[in-house]
């Protein structure tokens, strides 16, 4: 029963709070965080998940029957979970912004295409023609 007064009073007074436009006096202006440190964050968080059910499942696998089991078993796990927390900050870093890719040869102009439209072929032999072959010669 206290930890659920507890709880309610903590939730109370979380909830409670005035807002940050409440406040009369002046504030420092707060910058947003990069980007790239919040997806760096979120890499960590997802690797040290990863490399946590991975050591778990390799000792379970390799741990079952041993003795003291079960801390051999959350050993492997904890120790999955640093390496893959390291892993996915170590893959998420800026690396800083790509070269430029510059051409050696000078962009040229393109040509200009021209179409015209000629009647090459004078209307009675092309009919004369269509006949020959509508007869069968």
């Amino acid at each position: 029963m206290l930890r659920k007064l507890l709880c309610a009073a903590l939730l109370g007074s979380v909830l409670c709070q005035p807002g940050l436009s409440a406040d009369e006096g002046r504030a420092a202006p707060r910058t947003p965080p990069r980007a790239s440190s919040t997806k760096r964050v979120l890499w960590t968080i997802v690797g040290a998940g990863a490399g946590f059910g991975a050591g778990l499942f390799l000792g379970l696998n390799a741990f079952d029957d041993a003795i003291d089991s079960d801390r051999k078993v959350w050993t492997s796990a904890l120790v999955g979970a640093a390496a893959g927390g390291v892993l996915g900050n170590l893959f998420s870093r800026d690396r800083g912004p790509s070269p430029q890719l510059r051409s050696i040869t000078p962009p040229r102009a393109s040509p200009e295409i021209r179409l015209e439209w000629r009647r090459s072929v004078d209307r009675d032999g092309l009919e004369e023609r269509v006949r020959r072959i509508g007869r069968g010669r």
